[in-house]
């Protein structure tokens, strides 16, 4: 993604026929997995042969397939092949820039979903789900390792999962995905507030540019969520033979939690907009306060250069007993000192009565 997270479209595959598969110059080896379970039973490959998803397909068991790294498209290709997923809806997954929604095929449903995590900078990344009648299959963009608290999950024999139709697992890997969204969000609201403390007390140029940061920041992620509302949203509201009543219930927890990150989101950007503020008005302060010191120093100056200036007029007593008398006394230039001082102390205490310095 770039500046303003546009796609990128590879220029070998403008015009190309529609469902052609080309993995990105960066992508990740591709890695298959597969766990297939029932009530009693569970079994996990790692590193498999696609042949084995149809054996554990046969097999009756639920199964779960999934695939990190998008770098192999024949090893894709021959998952979709067995799983029935539409070329299509392949050609979203290799080129992982979609944004969340949900389609419903002939042989499975198809939601994008966004992952996140935040660090030192927001990372996101595409994870595509599809919902079978015994099956769920996952692509990752990278591997990862990010939904290992759902397979831990899933390894309890007792647990929900294993006892509920395949779609209560969809529900469990989404749930986890955007309950991911809370930990990010609070280590970014953190760095808002470091931001706004900083800016309060030292407001320099580089902070325009980090609020900018930030709101671009904000931008993705509401892109990314506004979308996954409406694509829970449908799953709630439009029936599906892929989704069964029970977990329907479980999808609006996951539609609150959505419609609760989506305030805080804008909550964030409210504070971006407001931190602009903040930045212009404690750069004002700050410059009203330089010009107090300036002003103050230039006003105690003003007389003190008057004085200087009237005794260096030199008009020669010779001329006149009334020039300059003390130009030829004993004391005059102490006299001429002593009276500075006393009018620029003077002016100070002054001042700092009048609460112009000072507290």
């Amino acid at each position: 993604m770039g500046k303003y997270d546009i796609p990128k479209r590879d220029k070998q595959l403008i015009g190309a026929p529609p469902g052609t598969l080309a993995a990105k110059s960066d992508a990740s080896e591709t890695v298959l997995s597969l766990i297939s379970f029932d009530e009693k039973d569970l079994i996990e490959q790692t590193s498999c042969d696609p042949a084995l998803i149809k054996q554990e397909l046969d097999s009756g068991r639920r199964v779960w397939v999934n695939v990190d790294g998008l770098k192999n498209v024949e090893l894709i290709e021959k998952v979709g092949e067995i799983l029935g997923i539409h070329k299509l809806a392949l050609e979203d997954v290799v080129k992982a820039a979609q944004r969340p929604k949900v389609e419903d095929y002939k042989d499975n449903l198809f939601i994008v979903v966004k992952m996140i995590s935040f660090n030192t900078d927001i990372q996101m990344e595409q994870v595509g789900i599809f919902l079978g009648k015994n099956y769920i299959a996952t692509f990752h963009e990278h591997p990862c390792g990010c939904l290992d608290p759902v397979r831990e999950r899933l390894r309890t024999a007792s647990g929900r999962i294993r006892m509920n139709d395949i779609s209560y697992l969809a529900y469990a890997i989404i749930d986890y995905i955007i309950d991911a969204y809370y930990p990010a969000l609070e280590i970014f609201g953190e760095s808002l507030e470091d931001l706004e403390d900083i800016i309060i007390e030292r407001p320099n140029s580089s902070h325009v540019t980090e609020i900018h940061n930030y709101k671009r920041k904000l931008l993705s992620l509401r892109r990314a969520i506004w979308p996954l509302r409406e694509a829970i949203n449908s799953l709630i509201r439009d029936p599906s033979d892929f989704v069964s009543d029970y977990t329907n219930i479980y999808f609006r927890d996951c539609y609150d939690h959505l419609i609760q990150i989506i305030d805080i989101v804008e909550n964030f950007r409210e504070v971006t907009s407001d931190l602009m503020s903040i930045y212009l008005s404690s750069l004002s302060n700050k410059m009203n306060e330089i010009m107090k010191v300036l002003t103050i120093i230039a006003t105690i100056f003003m007389p003190l250069s008057f004085l200087a200036s009237l005794w260096g007029m030199n008009y020669d007593m010779a001329d006149s007993p009334l020039n300059m008398p003390e130009l030829h006394w004993y004391f005059g230039y102490p006299f001429a000192l002593t009276i500075m001082i006393s009018v620029a102390l003077t002016m100070v205490a002054y001042f700092r009565r009048r609460g112009w310095i000072g507290n």
